[in-house]
């Protein structure tokens, strides 16, 4: 980036299927006010005529696809590496069942500009269904019971979370990250489908050195997620979920407080109290087949891709 320079920043929305989600993050996308900004769809896998539907409604911005379905991490990393192949400063991901507001990439860029160490620029995200309440604000640690949550608002008009500040933790519905960071600390961590990669990286991140920033000024708001079956009674949801969590403890024993038992009872605990004994055996289940599996390092930029995609249609 030559002095005086806006950085170059790429936008990926990462979408499964739900193309009519997939078409009004993009649309919202276009009306950034933010420029150069290239925008990339990365298609994880969808039907076929979903994909042909996004690239038919909006003509603006890249298309790449992957087949089969890569997992979140996976499907992320494809889009990192292209945006970064062709000379990305920093990268928004974004869940595609989002919509921005068009001083959005603004506002996260100048944020990174006042804080040349931050690593990750989190936005505040707000609910889509009731866009004056906050659905994250970036996530943090609690002691006890030992957990890391997201830090939300239940109603309009509280203003807790009006104040930029430096983050232990980030949630990847929408963050952007700095070519920086990603190059000391590596990618998402594909062994995650999905769950805990965006914890996962938050602590290598800041063991790297790095900030993790939050942009009150910078809005988001999410419709919450249709594609992984978050909060229903479906046991996949449940099943990767618990191997997330087994997967995360095994690779973070260091940390003891987060990922041991106290957080382990907590987690069961939670089950009882909400009800949701529906979803405590596939939990149990994918817990179990999280503790055996064999686990790889997080993958490096200058790793193999180990998927390419299908390029569609350039930025």
């Amino acid at each position: 980036m030559a002095g005086g320079e806006q950085p170059r920043v790429w936008a990926v929305v990462l979408g499964y299927n739900h193309p009519e989600d997939t078409i009004e993050c993009l649309q919202s996308l276009a009306q950034v006010d933010y420029a150069p900004l290239n925008i990339l769809y990365v298609d994880n896998g969808s039907e076929p005529q979903a994909c042909a539907q996004v690239m038919a409604a909006v003509a603006r911005g890249g298309v790449l696809r992957l087949e089969p379905n890569a997992g979140v991490a996976g499907g992320l990393n494809a889009g990192l590496r292209h945006a970064l192949d062709h000379g990305a400063d920093y990268v928004v991901i974004l869940n595609n069942d989002t919509k921005v507001a068009p001083p959005f990439v603004r506002r996260l860029v100048q944020a990174a500009q006042t804080h040349p160490q931050a690593g990750m620029l989190v936005p505040k995200i707000f609910y889509y269904a009731y866009p004056d309440v906050v659905w994250s604000a970036g996530s943090a640690l609690r002691r006890f019971p030992p957990v890391i949550y997201m830090r939300k608002t239940r109603r309009p008009g509280d203003r807790r979370f009006d104040r930029p500040q430096a983050l232990a933790y980030a949630t990847f519905c929408v963050v952007m990250f700095s070519r920086a960071m990603l190059a000391q600390a590596g990618l998402l961590d594909a062994d995650y489908h999905f769950f805990y990669e965006d914890y996962d990286l938050s602590i290598r991140s800041r063991e790297a050195g790095f900030e993790i920033r939050y942009v009150p000024e910078a809005h988001v708001w999410h419709k919450i997620s249709k594609t992984t079956g978050a909060g229903t009674r479906k046991p996949e949801f449940w099943r990767t979920y618990g191997r997330s969590e087994s997967v995360f403890r095994r690779k973070f024993r260091r940390y003891r407080w987060l990922t041991g038992w106290p957080h382990a009872l907590y987690v069961v605990l939670r089950f009882v109290c909400e009800g949701n004994w529906y979803g405590l055996i596939p939990f149990v289940q994918g817990w179990r087949q999280g503790a055996r599996e064999p686990l790889s390092p997080p993958p490096r930029l200058g790793d193999p891709a180990p998927v390419a995609g299908q390029v569609l249609r350039m930025p």
